[in-house]
Order: C-alpha cells, then structure tokens, then sequence
C-alpha cells in the first residue's frame, strides 16, 4: 500500500474530506487529491504534518526505514487491511514436551472451527520488541473477533500504534 492509498483509507476512517485535511496542513484538497491517487508523493516533512492533522502515528504512514520491527509490523498491519483475516495470531501456552526432543519439531494445536483446513505454519520471533508487539495484536485480534471491539477499533489501534500498544486492555474503551 503507498502512502497515497494510507492517507485516503485513515482520511476516510477520520470521516475527514479532502478539503479539510488539506486546510489543517496548509494545501489544497486538490493536492490531497494528488496524494490519494499516486499521481504525487508527499515529500518530507510533510508526511508527518500529515499523521499530525490525522491523529495518527507517523509510522502508519511510513513507507520503512523506522528500524526492522518496526517495518515489519507495520507491513503486517497494513496487508491485514488489505487482506482481513489473512493474518491470524494465536496466543501460545507452553506445554510439556520439550520442543528439542519432538523428533519432527513440529508444535502440535488443538483443532477447533477457526483453524485452516490444513495444518497452518507458526512463526516466532527471538526478539523481546515483536513478540510482546505480536503478543498484544494477538490480544486485539481476539477482542475483534469476539467481538468486544468494532472493526473501527481494531483499525484505530493499528494506526495509533506504537502509542497503543500500552493500551490493549482499553482497546475499545472510550476513556
């Protein structure tokens, strides 16, 4: 997703026109306009006035280059708007076995209506920063699908982030 596309889907979400995003940072909605198309790329600093006029973090808008974690979320957090429900996160609980000694090293889940029909793949991350991101998308993804939030939650959660990620228990709350 280019940056064009992130500002009119947060725009949107905003319930913002094209006219006033382009009042609060001093352009005309033609030239958001412009943006939102492709036909143009903000250049610097104006992507971050930009994230500023929509209250939102500059990494939501950010095309890399703000640390290997960081980008990777956010690629994450983006295909998941492009693709709802393509990524699935499943908290883990430690069982007995020792991993070491499963001679296929496979983990083993219980079934239930919501895995694939196939035998998914699971991925972790040695990284103390992904996992606990990962761990608290797991705990906003659950609350989405249990539906203790709303879709727009779930999306204002993403585009906040990293400054949501201490609010996961009050994802949904208005405070």
């Amino acid at each position: 997703m280019n940056i064009g596309e992130k500002i009119k889907r947060i725009r949107q979400h905003r319930r913002m026109t094209q006219k006033e995003l382009g009042e609060l940072v001093d352009l005309s909605a033609n030239r958001i306009a412009q943006y939102e198309m492709g036909y143009r790329v903000p250049k610097k600093p104006l992507p971050n006035q930009i994230a500023e006029a929509l209250r939102v973090s500059p990494l939501a808008l950010s095309d890399g280059g703000n640390g290997p974690a960081n980008d990777i979320l956010e690629q994450l957090f983006w295909l998941d708007e492009e693709q709802p429900g393509v990524i699935r996160l499943v908290p883990t609980e430690r069982g007995t076995a020792r991993y070491n000694a499963n001679p296929n090293l496979a983990l083993h889940y219980d079934d239930n209506d919501n895995w694939p029909p196939r035998s998914p793949v699971a991925m972790w991350f040695d990284d103390t920063i992904l996992d606990d991101f990962l761990r608290d998308w797991a705990a906003v993804q659950q609350k989405l699908l249990s539906a203790e939030i709303t879709q727009e939650d779930y999306f204002e959660w993403k585009i906040m982030w990293p400054d949501s990620a201490d609010t996961v228990e009050k994802c949904g709350t208005k405070t």
